[in-house]
C-alpha cells in the first residue's frame, strides 16, 4: 500500500514536465493531453476529470482536482494537487528539478481502511532527503467509507528519500525507491496521546509486489523507535523502546517498557474458579484488579497474515499464535499463560501445584480494541486435572507408606545382583516410586 502511495509522486513530476509543454493550449485538450501521457508513462489509466489551472508568474504552479487513477484492482483517488516549480529550474532536465512544494489533499485508495487527507513535500527533489508532513485518518471499513468519528487523526512527519531505479529484473521497468529516514507520529486515542519517534530505513525491493493480505514483502528496513506512555486494551507502558525490521516479508519487532500496569481481573478469576473446584484457598483473593509490573518485554513477528507474540511481564509468560490481518487489524490468536516461581517485589505468587501451569489465553477483536486473557472455560478441565494428580500422588504416599524398609534395600539390593534385565527394570521403578 505504502509503494502505491507513493508512486504518485512519479505521476506528478511527469504531470509537471508534460503540463509544461502544453500549458498555452486549450484547458480541456490539455486536462486530455495531460492523462493519456499520464497513462501511458506510469501504467495506470490517469483520469483528470475536474479543474485544471496553472500559474505561470512569478513560478510555475499546478493545480488540479478530481483526479483518478487505476491498474487493475487499484483504485486511486486524489481530490486535489498543487505543485509548485521555480522559474530557474526550467534549464534543468524534468528529472533534476527540485520542486518548492507538491500537496495531496483527500488520497482515497480503494479498500484501504484508512484516508490521507494531506500529504505534503517540501523543496522535493529526486535522490535528496526530502521533508514531509502527512495526516492519515481512520475509517469505519474499507474504503469507500466513512470516518471513524471516535478516531482522531494520525499526523505524521519526518524525512524521505525518493528515487527511480531501473529494474534489475525488467530493463524497460523503471522503479520507485522510498527511504524514510526518520519519522514522528503523533494522534489520539480517548483521552490517551500517541507519540513515537522513529529513525532507520525503509527500502523498496526490486520486483517485489504487494498482494491483498500482504504489503510487508514490498520493502526491507530496520526502525528503531521510542514511544511515549500509551495503555492497548487492559495493558498500560510508560515510555518504551521498540525496534523493527523487515526482511523478505516478515516483520519482527521486539518491545521493552518497566514500571507500567496490567488488569489482572480476568486472571483472579480464573484461578478462583480452580481453587473453589479443587477445595483450595483462593491465593488471588488479595490481588488488585489492577497490577503494577515492573517489567515487560515482547518478542513478537508477522508474515502475510500469521503472527507470533511472545511476552514476558515479570513472572508471567504469554505464548500466542494465530491470525492478523494486516489491512483490519483482526486478530485470532491462541495460546497459553504460565506463572513463574515469583522474585522479590513481584505480586502474583502461586503455590507449587500451579506454578508453571499452563493456562489457556487468547486475543481476540482488534489491535486497536484488543480483547485479551486466560480462558475461563479451561478452569474445570484444569480442575479436574489437578485433582487427578493429587490423587495419584495421595495413593503413591500410602502405597510408599506401607511397603517396609527392609523390602527397598532387597530391591536395591538386588540392582547390583546378576538378575535378568526385566526384573532389573522392575526394581528400579519400584526403587523410582520410593525415591530411592
Amino acid at each position: 500500500m505504502l509503494k502505491k502511495i507513493f508512486f504518485i509522486l512519479l505521476l506528478l513530476i511527469i504531470a509537471a514536465a508534460v503540463g509544461l509543454y502544453f500549458y498555452l493550449g486549450d484547458k480541456e485538450q490539455l486536462k486530455a493531453n495531460l492523462s493519456t501521457q499520464l497513462s501511458a508513462s506510469s501504467g495506470y489509466e490517469v483520469d483528470i476529470q475536474g479543474d485544471l489551472n496553472w500559474q505561470i508568474l512569478p513560478s510555475i504552479g499546478l493545480a488540479a482536482s478530481n483526479i483518478k487513477m487505476r491498474d487493475g484492482e487499484t483504485h486511486i483517488h486524489v481530490g486535489k494537487l498543487r505543485v509548485k516549480l521555480d522559474l530557474g529550474e526550467l534549464t534543468k532536465a524534468p528529472e533534476e528539478w527540485q520542486l518548492a512544494n507538491l500537496i495531496l489533499q483527500e488520497v482515497r485508495i480503494k479498500d484501504a481502511d484508512f484516508r490521507i487527507q494531506q500529504f505534503a513535500l517540501q523543496d522535493f527533489a529526486l535522490g535528496a532527503a526530502t521533508p514531509f508532513q502527512a495526516q492519515l485518518v481512520l475509517l469505519q471499513d474499507s474504503e469507500p467509507s466513512e470516518v471513524k468519528a471516535d478516531a482522531a487523526p494520525i499526523d505524521i512527519d519526518g524525512t524521505m528519500i525518493y528515487r527511480l531505479l531501473d529494474s534489475k529484473r525488467d530493463p524497460d521497468a523503471t522503479l520507485s525507491d522510498v527511504q524514510l529516514s526518520q519519522i514522528n507520529i503523533q494522534s489520539q486515542l480517548g483521552d490517551t496521546p500517541i507519540n513515537a519517534q522513529c529513525t532507520g530505513a525503509l527500502k523498496a525491493i526490486d520486483g517485489a509486489a504487494a498482494t491483498e493480505t500482504d504489503s510487508l514483502n514490498a520493502y526491507n528496513g530496520v526502525m528503531d523507535c521510542m514511544l511515549s506512555a500509551f495503555n492497548l486494551g487492559t495493558l498500560t507502558w510508560p515510555e518504551s523502546k521498540a525496534a523493527l525490521s523487515l526482511n523478505n516479508g516478515r516483520m519482527s519487532a521486539k518491545m521493552s517498557a518497566t514500571k507500567g500496569s496490567l488488569d489482572i481481573s480476568k486472571l483472579r478469576t480464573t484461578l478462583a474458579t480452580i481453587s473453589a473446584l479443587t477445595g483450595e484457598d483462593d491465593p488471588a483473593a488479595d490481588w488488585p484488579d489492577v497490577m503494577e509490573y515492573q517489567s515487560l518485554e515482547v518478542d513478537a513477528w508477522l508474515q502475510d497474515e500469521q503472527a507470533n507474540v511472545d511476552a514476558n511481564i515479570d513472572n508471567l509468560k504469554v505464548a500466542m499464535q494465530g491470525t492478523l490481518a494486516q489491512s483490519t487489524g483482526e486478530m485470532d490468536l491462541a495460546g497459553t499463560l504460565t506463572i513463574a516461581q515469583a522474585s522479590a517485589g513481584q505480586l502474583i505468587r502461586l503455590s507449587s501445584r500451579l506454578t508453571d501451569l499452563p493456562l489457556p489465553f487468547y486475543c481476540k477483536g482488534t489491535t486497536a480494541e484488543p480483547d485479551c486473557g486466560p480462558d475461563a472455560k479451561a478452569a474445570g478441565p484444569i480442575a479436574k486435572e489437578l485433582i487427578k494428580r493429587e490423587g495419584q500422588r495421595q495413593l503413591t504416599e500410602k502405597i510408599k507408606d506401607a511397603i517396609p524398609d527392609t523390602l527397598k534395600d532387597k530391591l536395591h539390593d538386588a540392582l547390583k545382583e546378576n538378575v535378568p534385565d526385566s526384573l532389573k527394570e522392575g526394581a528400579k521403578q519400584l526403587l523410582n516410586l520410593f525415591n530411592r
